[in-house]
C-alpha cells in the first residue's frame, strides 16, 4: 500500500468495506477530487478523476466532500465489479487492440516450418486489419463501447469500398478471412487481456461461401513437370541460365546447343554453398514428387527419420525407403510413415551436404546446419520456374524479392508438387486409401480437391480382376437410340 502523505492526499475519506479504496483531493492537480483504488489480484493501483455523467467535477474544496464521495462510491462499484469479473480496469482503444494483435503476430514470424508464421502471412494480416480499421473509422473508440450490431454491415461495405477504390470486388472467401481476423482481434486481445468479457463481444457477420466447396488445387501438367525437372537438372543446379533472344526465346549456338551463361552471384566457397543449396532445392523437388509430403514437413526431416524397408527384397531396398514423420512435424499433429522410391535422391543429398549426423537436417543451411531460410527456398523455386519458361519475373523483382508471374495463370508453389503427386497417383490407379495414408490427409479431402471421376477413362481400373464376355457385334443399335 502506498504512503498517504499529506502532500499528496487531502480530505481523505475511506470507501466502506475496502481498506484500500478512498476518495481524496489531489494538491498536485489543483486540489481536484479523485478515487484511489487498489486491485489486489493484479497488484495495480488506480487514481481516477471524479466527474458526473455530464463531465462536471465537484469543486476542489473541502466543502464538496459529500458530492465527491457519492461519485467516488459509484465509480468504485463499477471498478470493483470489473476486477471481480477478471476484466481490465483501464480501457483499450480499437487502434491499440490492432497494434497489440499485430505486434504479437509479428513475434511469431519464423523461417522454421510449422514454428510460427511467414512474413508474407503477417503482411496479409496487416492488410486485413487496414480494411477493418477503415470500416471502424475511429481508432480511439474503446473496445468495450462497440454495439453488438456494429460489424454486421461489413460485407456490403467491403464490396462497395472496393468499387470506390476501383479494385476488384473481393471474393466471399476473402471477406470471410477478414471477418475471421476481426474475431481474433477481439478474442485474442480484448477478451484474453481482460478489457471485455465474452458476453460483450460484438456480433460478427456470417459470410455465405459458394455451395461448391471443392476447389481444384493447382498442379503441374506432365509436360510442365518434365520441363521443370529437366531445366533445373541441366542448368539451374549447375549455376547456368540459358540466353534468350529479343523475343524472349532460347538461342542455340552453331552446334545446336543452348547458349548459357553463369548466374551464380559469388565465387569461391560462398559460390559453392550456393550451388549446394540449389541442388538441395532440386532434390527436395524430386522427393516431393515421389512422396507427396508437405513442404514444411519435408524441411524438418532429419537423417534419423530415414529407415530401411526390411519387408522388401534387398535389391528393391536400393529404390524404396521409409520416412517416419513425427507428429510435431505434421500439419495434422499425427505421426505417419511414407514409403517412397527416393533412395537415389537421398544418396545424392547425403553426398553433397556437410551435415550427416543422425540428428542433422536433411536440408541444412551449409553455413550453420540450421534450417535453410524461407527466402532461399522461395527464391530457388522461382528461379527454377523461370528457367523452365513456366514463369516470368515481375517488374521490381530483385535478388532479395523474387516475384514471378506464372505464364499459365496458375498458382505454382512448392505445395503444387504435393498436389501433382496426388493427382498423378490417382491417375495411375493407386487406391484412394493408400494415397491418403501415404500423404497424411483424408480421403474426403482428396475427393473434394483432387479426385475428378471420369467414367470413360476408368474402364481399365474397373475391369481389374474380372473376365467379362463381349457383345456379339458392334453396338450399332446404340446409335439408333440417339
Amino acid at each position: 500500500m502506498e504512503s498517504t502523505t499529506t502532500s499528496f492526499v487531502l480530505d481523505r475519506k475511506a470507501i466502506p468495506a475496502d481498506e484500500h479504496a478512498y476518495i481524496f483531493r489531489n494538491p498536485q492537480n489543483k486540489g481536484k477530487w479523485y478515487l484511489y483504488f487498489f486491485d489486489g489480484e493484479t497488484r495495480k493501483r488506480y487514481r481516477r478523476l471524479l466527474k458526473d455523467a455530464r463531465g462536471k467535477a465537484p469543486e476542489p474544496i473541502s466543502e464538496t466532500v459529500d458530492e465527491a464521495f457519492a461519485l467516488g462510491l459509484s465509480l468504485y462499484v463499477e471498478l470493483r465489479n470489473k476486477a471481480d469479473r477478471g476484466e481490465a480496469i483501464t480501457s483499450l482503444t480499437y487502434g491499440e487492440m490492432v497494434k497489440q494483435f499485430l505486434d504479437k503476430e509479428k513475434r511469431k514470424i519464423s523461417d522454421i516450418p510449422h514454428n510460427g508464421i511467414t512474413e508474407k502471412r503477417w503482411l496479409l494480416l496487416a492488410n486485413q486489419c487496414r480494411w477493418i480499421s477503415d470500416y471502424v473509422n475511429d481508432e480511439k473508440r474503446p473496445v468495450h463501447k462497440f454495439k453488438r450490431n456494429f460489424f454486421l454491415n461489413y460485407e456490403s461495405w467491403r464490396k462497395q469500398r472496393a468499387k470506390d477504390f476501383d479494385k476488384p470486388i473481393p471474393k466471399q472467401t476473402t471477406i470471410s478471412h477478414e471477418v475471421s481476423t476481426l474475431r481474433r482481434l477481439f478474442k485474442e486481445v480484448g477478451v484474453t487481456e481482460g478489457y471485455i468479457n465474452r458476453d460483450n463481444i460484438p456480433d460478427f457477420p456470417s459470410i455465405r461461401l459458394p455451395k461448391d466447396k471443392s476447389h481444384r488445387r493447382d498442379d503441374f501438367t506432365e509436360n510442365e513437370w518434365l520441363e521443370l525437372e529437366r531445366c533445373a537438372r541441366l542448368y539451374y543446379i549447375k549455376g547456368k541460365t540459358r540466353i534468350l533472344d529479343a523475343e524472349y526465346k532460347m538461342e542455340k549456338n552453331k552446334s545446336g546447343v543452348w547458349k548459357t551463361k553463369s548466374n551464380i552471384n559469388f565465387g569461391g566457397a560462398r559460390g559453392y554453398k550456393q550451388i549446394v543449396h540449389r541442388e538441395m532445392s532440386y532434390l527436395a523437388m524430386r522427393i516431393m514428387m515421389d512422396t507427396g509430403m508437405r513442404p514444411g514437413s519435408l524441411r524438418k526431416l532429419r537423417w534419423k527419420d530415414i529407415k530401411e524397408n526390411t519387408n522388401i527384397p534387398k535389391e528393391e531396398r536400393k529404390v524404396w525407403v521409409n520416412i517416419d514423420v513425427s507428429a510435431e512435424n505434421t500439419k495434422t499433429g499425427r505421426s505417419y510413415r511414407v514409403a517412397a522410391p527416393i533412395a537415389r535422391h537421398l544418396e545424392q543429398l547425403f553426398s553433397i551436404t556437410s551435415y550427416k549426423k543422425p540428428n542433422d537436417l536433411l536440408f541444412a543451411n551449409q553455413d550453420s546446419g540450421e534450417f535453410i531460410s524461407e527466402r532461399i527456398w522461395q527464391g530457388n523455386i522461382a528461379d527454377m520456374l523461370v528457367e523452365a519458361r513456366l514463369a516470368n519475373w515481375k517488374e521490381g523483382s530483385n535478388s532479395q524479392n523474387k516475384w514471378i508471374d506464372i505464364l499459365s495463370g496458375k498458382t505454382l508453389t512448392w505445395y503444387s508438387l504435393r498436389h501433382t503427386y496426388i493427382t498423378m497417383r490417382l491417375s495411375a490407379g493407386v487406391p484412394l486409401p493408400v494415397i491418403a495414408a501415404n500423404t497424411d490427409t483424408s480421403m474426403k479431402y482428396i475427393q473434394e480437391h483432387y479426385f475428378h471421376y471420369r467414367a470413360d477413362e476408368s474402364t481399365g481400373i474397373l475391369g481389374k480382376g474380372r473376365k467379362v464376355r463381349a457383345a456379339d457385334s458392334e453396338l450399332k443399335w446404340v446409335d439408333s437410340l440417339s
